[in-house]
């Protein structure tokens, strides 16, 4: 099987989840994409050869991790700054002792090895959790921390990795030499990818300002940046994730929405969105489809399927355990800053540290560091028990998935109290304060064009002035206004919405029988329903026709 029928089957495993995750609706999309992968698996052994894992980080990761924390709320990273990176620091080095320490205590590896392994455990992904959260209905505040941690720990903890499995090589370890390089490689990537982003962003505006008709070069030039980002920072020995992150933070600081052009921003959303779409369905297809393999690896490694099954069970609770387990540690800490800045302590409620705890979920990052473990010792011996390491983290990752999306389903009804209503009321006071502003700007350039009109042409500007301005003025009132007035602006939108709709699927009908009379071709009928299309898809997600 080649490369091209390997994509091409991957494309069609993933029409084929998404047909099944709309039958069944109530089990998680992620999980359906993971089985989809292990039934391939089983039915065709040889698949998993063509998964490469420094091909999978290259082409999929740069561009999921530079999406998510462009999408981020920076503003709720700066708010829950200390518990994410506490998390995303801290957590990652508490899990690398203890699930190394206890990989060692199952496994007859080497300490190095198991240090590996157990580093590749501690990032959490987040592809797999941003698609298990999306419609959980958990807390914001929790939602935030755990995206936020999971798009940090990658670095630390392919770091910790990279640190260990060179000691590993060697036989040399030095804590002095490890955390000078966790800084140096950290600050490195922040800088090439931060760097890159305003210098892209820059380039972005002058390409913009030539040509104002076509946006696919600009749309295709940030596409490029995640993985200008990635292998630039690999290049220079850096992380080319923490550079894959840093681009899609400072996209916005540079001033991106300033420098770019509307119709590309409204391609680009439809853009990222087939490619997140793609590439995380594909990432969750590639776990399931490796599992099967990881299965029949566990005939030579001498250990029977019930205790590896155990032994999975064990690393995956006990990783939740740890991370219930760092929440209170830090809780000293938290109440030494809470005396200083004479606050009051706030201790999390268990429901939310049990949630947190099975909240990090294992993916992508994990599998595709497991599987670039060492094969050979300083020696040159093989090194004992890596094909049981391997299999015992596929394990874990597919079982961090299970017990996450059942215990996510399960614990969501009790945390219903714990929801804060500020993204909608955020939403809905940033449409009026638009709105507002909106009113305003019209009612100033109707008198600026006033001054140099005749009578006539001031009276037409004028009522076509009010027409604007009065579904603006309903949208507010049905938000800040009495009773009353709420009730009439909201059938007022609703009206307006109803038969602009009316008006369109009219002059689509009247299309239609023009194409079917020959009086136009289907060339024609193709450009104006495009035209249709967008304006109707304009109005209707407009932030006034929005069901407030």
């Amino acid at each position: 099987m080649n490369l091209m029928h390997f994509c091409l089957i991957l494309l069609s495993l993933l029409v084929l989840s998404g047909i099944l995750s709309r039958l069944l609706y109530f089990i998680p999309t992620p999980l359906i994409q993971v089985l989809v992968g292990m039934l391939i698996g089983i039915l065709l052994p040889q698949f998993h050869q063509l998964f490469n894992p420094e091909l999978f980080m290259l082409l999929f990761i740069p561009p999921l991790l530079f999406s998510d924390s462009w999408r981020f709320p920076k503003r709720e990273f700066m708010a829950y700054k200390r518990p994410i990176i506490l998390l995303a620091i801290g957590l990652v080095l508490f899990t690398v002792f203890g699930i190394g320490y206890l990989f060692h205590w199952l496994v007859a590896a080497p300490l190095a090895a198991c240090f590996a392994a157990a580093a590749a455990l501690a990032p959490t992904d987040a592809v797999s959790l941003k698609s298990l959260t999306a419609h959980s209905g958990l807390p914001s505040r929790l939602t935030h921390i755990l995206q936020g941690e999971s798009l940090l720990n990658d670095a630390s903890g392919l770091v910790a990795f990279k640190l260990s499995a060179a000691a590993l090589l060697t036989g040399y370890f030095s804590w002095t030499e490890a955390s000078v390089k966790m800084i140096i490689v950290s600050c490195g990537a922040l800088f090439v990818g931060v760097a890159l982003t305003f210098l892209f962003v820059l380039a972005l505006g002058q390409i913009s300002s030539k040509n104002h008709s076509e946006t696919c070069t600009e749309n295709l030039f940030i596409i490029l940046l995640p993985y200008a980002a990635y292998i630039s920072a690999e290049y220079c020995g850096f992380s080319g994730i923490i550079a894959a992150v840093a681009a899609g933070f400072s996209l916005d600081w540079a001033g991106f929405m300033d420098k770019t052009l509307m119709t590309m921003r409204i391609e680009g959303y439809f853009v990222w969105g087939m490619i997140e779409m793609v590439l995380n369905g594909i990432v969750f297809i590639l776990l399931g489809l490796y599992l099967p393999h990881s299965l029949e690896l566990i005939s030579n490694t001498g250990v029977s399927i019930g205790q590896y099954w155990q032994w999975v069970l064990i690393i995956t609770l006990t990783l939740a355990a740890l991370r219930v387990l760092w929440v209170y540690l830090t809780l000293p800490f938290e109440a030494l800053l809470a005396h200083h800045r004479n606050t009051e302590l706030y201790i999390p409620n268990l429901k939310l540290v049990l949630t947190l705890a099975f909240g990090g979920v294992r993916g992508t990052i994990t599998l595709a560091a497991i599987l670039s473990l060492p094969v050979w010792m300083p020696d040159g011996a093989h090194v004992p028990q890596r094909t049981l390491l391997i299999t015992l983290v596929v394990g874990v990752i597919f079982f961090s998935l299970l017990l996450s999306a059942l215990f996510l389903t399960i614990i969501t009804p009790f945390l219903q109290n714990m929801i804060e209503k500020l993204p909608a009321e955020e939403e809905q006071f940033a449409r009026i304060a638009a709105a507002k502003a909106a009113i305003k700007a019209i009612e100033e350039k109707m008198h600026r064009l006033s001054r140099g009109l005749n009578q006539e042409e001031e009276i037409l500007c004028i009522e076509t002035g009010n027409n604007l301005t009065a579904s603006l003025s309903y949208f507010i009132n049905s938000g800040i206004g009495n009773k009353k007035q709420r009730a009439l602006g909201r059938k007022a939108l609703y009206f307006e919405r109803t038969l602009r709709n009316a008006a369109f699927e009219a002059a689509r009908t009247e299309l239609r029988n023009l194409i079917k009379s020959g009086e136009i071709n289907n060339h024609t009928m193709t450009q104006v329903m495009h035209i249709l299309d967008i304006r109707q898809l304009s109005i209707n997600s407009s932030f006034i026709n929005r069901q407030p």
